[in-house]
C-alpha cells in the first residue's frame, strides 16, 4: 500500500477564533468558558490556545445536562 505524503495531520491545539467557529459560538464565549473554569486552554508564547480533546469534552459535558 502507498502512502501519501501530502497529507497534512490536524492540528493538536487551535487558537480561540477556530474553537468558536468549531463549537459555533462567539470568540468571547470562548473567553467566558476559559475564565469560568469550564474549558481548559494553554499559554504558549502569547498565544492561548486550546486542545480539540478539551472541546470535546466539554460536548459531553454540555449533552449531560450540565451545563
Amino acid at each position: 500500500m502507498a502512502s501519501d505524503n501530502n497529507v497534512t495531520p490536524a492540528p493538536m491545539l487551535i487558537d480561540r477564533r477556530e474553537a468558536a467557529r468549531l463549537l459555533g459560538v462567539s470568540p468571547g464565549t470562548i473567553d467566558n468558558l476559559r475564565t469560568r473554569g469550564e474549558l481548559q486552554s494553554i499559554k504558549i508564547g502569547a498565544r492561548r490556545l486550546f486542545d480539540l480533546a478539551d472541546l470535546r469534552k466539554l460536548i459531553e459535558s454540555c449533552k449531560g445536562g450540565n451545563q
